[in-house]
């Protein structure tokens, strides 16, 4: 649920109306005239109506009615990291308008226990950078933002041993995470927590992919606006190096396209040299680098007065 302050102060939603993601998209077109870069794979505006229960808040600020600030909120990995990507009005920047709602999106994250805090940086951004400084940012990394260009697709090959990939379930969920977490040396039980939650979401869709009846790999897409984004990918440990992979993404990517979606995105980070190199032979291009600026949240006593004899 949403409470809003007043027409010219704050509202924070876990998720919003369809008339507040009309305004988000409103807002965003215009940074995205002023700023000549695209924020589309960066807010992941599709979701904003579909979001389980239980996530963090966005927040939304107004004057006279006008959404002109926005700072919204993501988890796609384990549930005590957050992504943070902050929209202001063209004309109303430099007025502590961003350092605001940064502030109420650190409050809001301690609050819910969350202890990593990335804020979404556009390489191409002038100002970005120096206010994830301000904030005290440490730099985490940074990713290529991928299109599939249609004429680079390769043409379909036959192999001798096929990867298949179907449709996954909750009875999956373990063997997922085994894969996940061994292809990124990850804990297991983080893993298995982010797909539970991550699947709950109706834009997604789950895919555990298999060979000979073995299960190899998962990956997962997401559709919003026309736009389908490629996400949790992982081939198991063991099995990498085989062509597994690019059976996968291929796949995916032609169901993707004879679905309809217009734009089919993946993202990559950029010293990842191994997965850069194969979405590019599967028709990839970088059309943007975005970075990831840290803030490492300290824990908040949510009963301080527990901690002291009366």
């Amino acid at each position: 649920m949403a409470f809003t302050i007043d027409a010219n102060g704050v509202t924070l939603a876990a998720r919003l109306s369809s008339q507040q993601v009309e305004q988000v998209r409103a807002l965003a077109s215009l940074c995205e005239v002023h700023d000549s870069y695209s924020m589309a794979a960066r807010l992941d505006v599709g979701t904003l109506e579909t979001r389980p229960e239980g996530s963090v808040k966005d927040v939304l600020w107004y004057q006279s009615g006008e959404m002109v600030g926005f700072a919204g909120m993501n988890s796609y990995g384990a549930p005590s990291e957050v992504e943070a990507t902050i929209l202001v009005h063209p004309d109303l920047r430099r007025r502590g308008i961003g350092r605001a709602m940064a502030h109420i999106v650190v409050r809001e994250c301690q609050r819910g226990g969350i202890r990593r805090l990335l804020f979404v940086v556009p390489q191409e951004s002038r100002e970005g950078a120096g206010f994830a400084r301000t904030m005290g940012t440490q730099h985490s990394h940074s990713e290529y933002t991928m299109d599939l260009d249609v004429t680079r697709i390769p043409p379909f090959e036959t192999t001798h041993n096929p990867v298949e990939l179907r449709p996954a379930g909750a009875e999956d969920v373990p063997i997922m995470a085994a894969i996940v977490a061994s292809a990124f040396a990850e804990p297991v039980q983080e893993e298995e927590q982010a797909l539970v939650r991550l699947m709950k979401d109706i834009t997604r869709t789950t895919y555990l992919a298999t060979q000979d009846g073995r299960p190899v790999g998962v990956i997962q897409s997401a559709v919003s606006d026309g736009r389908a984004f490629i996400i949790h990918f992982a081939v198991r440990a063991d099995m990498q190096g085989q062509g597994i992979g690019r059976q996968m993404l291929l796949a995916i990517a032609r169901g993707l396209q004879n679905s309809g979606s217009r734009w089919i995105t993946i993202e990559v980070e950029t010293d990842n040299r191994n997965a850069l190199s194969l979405y590019e032979q599967c028709g990839f291009v970088a059309v943007g680098a975005t970075d990831y600026e840290l803030l490492e949240l300290p824990r908040v006593p949510t009963a301080p007065e527990l901690l002291f004899d009366r």
